[in-house]
């Protein structure tokens, strides 16, 4: 077992670089480095690639497990190491199936579509996106032939974030939440609305970084292994659980933003420190999936980070940073950080209407992967999809279409775990108030490290022992549903907009 975890750990080194040069990419490197830098990281992901799948490791994993079957052979294993040789054959299935030229070719198109992306939308022309943006479609599903799948091509990229999902499954779970959802929103455009005026000022963005690093180090962050850089996309990057890289993004007319988008990114943070260093380099410690790491952020960023209790203890220092919200009161305040109205950008947008930001997404992804959508149609098709959900139309494709990064890398069937993150997330806090004895006093009162460690425990430490849905079972003995996070939201925007 030990030859065989030494041979992961040389596979995670690989990985670990290449995610430092993605990192840099994202946040240093220079305009001119991204055609380099794409041959580069197209050399590690060949390299990662040829170490993942070479006949050294399947070597020394055919001692644990039927390379052909899954079975495993060695009856002595315990438990933890059975897990981590199955998961360890279902990668290595999965990932022998992409050639080694596609993987090759995947890689520096993925660089180059990011530097296309992130010109396109300064200048706010999808046609210039358009051809990069068509090949990774193609691509991708090409990658859903390799991989498989038994309905539908999306499927198989679904199972990529999120192990087991399916168009089918998505859409019941979607099905289940829109309606309440639909009904929540129509009571509260019906409702007298908050006066956000005291936010509409400017706000010094070196006072928006030192409070958010505050927050930051408040919630559990360990800040002598983590650090947080400014990015066109806020994003969670872990090279190791000793060294963890966050992003956010600052505007002074706009300081919820990147107080919240701080918030959010150190709860993936949190995560990565809390997986389990001595299994570094296997399975069992990653993240179960992306839809389980999006329920810790929004955990943090929403049902913490907006709570009246949370504010209760924070609001008096935010109120030192910026001296113009003396005269705020902490209800106001607390209403002003939960106002709920239509928005374009998805990153922005209020907790209610969140979700139906990633329903039109997959209402896309579905459309694109799953038929043959022409590319010059989508940005019609995404502004038809905005007017039916939320009733206005973006002026622009940057507001539009191109307000996320995720095609430009390939994450087709990444955008539903953050929806999924939201329903694991609630049924997680839900369990969590009942264990931790007076939690939400405890949260008031400025200690949040009780429920970072609780989360440590139950979710962090595990790894991908379990998979998501199972993880959700064992923390809060029931399925996976819309129930917990629609019961939430009707309480407390009932409270606040007083319907």
């Amino acid at each position: 077992m030990k030859a065989l975890k030494n041979i992961l750990l040389e596979i995670k080194k690989i990985e670990s670089a290449a995610s430092v040069l993605h990192w840099d990419q994202e946040t240093y490197m220079p305009k001119g480095g991204g055609a380099y830098r794409a041959e580069v990281l197209a050399y590690m992901s060949l390299l990662h690639h040829q170490m993942s799948t070479g006949k050294k490791l399947k070597d020394e994993l055919a001692k644990y497990i039927d390379l052909e079957s899954g079975k495993i052979l060695d009856k002595d294993l315990n438990e933890n190491n059975k897990r981590m040789v199955y998961l360890l054959w279902k990668d290595l299935k999965k990932i022998s199936v992409l050639p080694e030229e596609f993987v090759e070719e995947m890689s520096r198109h993925t660089s180059a579509t990011q530097q296309a992306w992130f010109k396109a939308k300064e200048a706010k022309d999808f046609s210039a996106y358009a051809p990069f943006l068509e090949k990774m479609i193609a691509l991708k599903k090409k990658e859903a032939d390799y991989l498989g799948y038994e309905d539908k091509p999306y499927d198989a990229l679904l199972d990529n974030f999120e192990p087991g999902m399916t168009t089918e499954r998505v859409a019941a779970l979607f099905t289940d939440l829109k309606p309440r959802l639909v009904k929540l929103v129509e009571k509260i455009r019906a409702a007298e609305q908050i006066d956000d005026a005291p936010l509409q000022q400017l706000f010094d963005t070196d006072e928006q970084w030192k409070f958010g690093m505050k927050v930051a180090k408040d919630m559990g962050l360990d800040m002598d292994c983590a650090r947080q850089d400014v990015s066109a996309h806020p994003f969670t990057i872990g090279f190791h659980p000793e060294d963890v890289r966050i992003t956010t993004r600052l505007n002074d007319k706009m300081l919820l933003s990147g107080l919240f988008s701080t918030i959010h990114e150190s709860g993936h943070a949190i995560y990565e420190q809390g997986l389990n260093k001595e299994e570094f380099g296997t399975p069992l410690a990653e993240a179960t999936s992306f839809g389980i790491h999006e329920s810790q952020s929004r955990l943090w960023e929403n049902q913490i980070g907006r709570s009246k209790e949370f504010w209760s203890y924070e609001f008096p220092v935010l109120q030192e940073h910026f001296p113009q919200l003396k005269n705020v009161t902490l209800d106001d305040w607390y209403r002003m950080v939960n106002i709920v109205k239509p928005s374009l950008i998805r990153v922005e947008s209020d907790e209610v209407y969140y979700s139906l930001h990633i329903m039109l997404r997959f209402d896309m992804e579905s459309m694109i992967i799953n038929g043959d959508v022409d590319i010059n149609d989508i940005p019609k098709l995404w502004n038809d999809k905005m007017e039916e959900y939320f009733g206005i139309r973006p002026e622009n494709d940057a507001e539009g279409v191109m307000q996320d990064v995720h095609w430009s890398f390939g994450g087709f069937g990444y955008f539903p775990s953050y929806a999924m993150g939201n329903l694991y997330g609630a049924q997680i806090l839900e369990q969590a108030d009942m264990e931790i004895p007076k939690l939400w006093d405890k949260i008031k009162a400025g200690d949040f490290k009780v429920l970072k460690e609780w989360l440590n425990e139950k979710v962090h430490k595990l790894g991908r022992y379990y998979d998501p849905e199972d993880l959700i079972m064992a923390i809060s003995r029931k399925a996976l549903s819309a129930d917990a996070f629609m019961d939430y939201l009707e309480e407390k925007y009932t409270e606040i907009y007083n319907l």
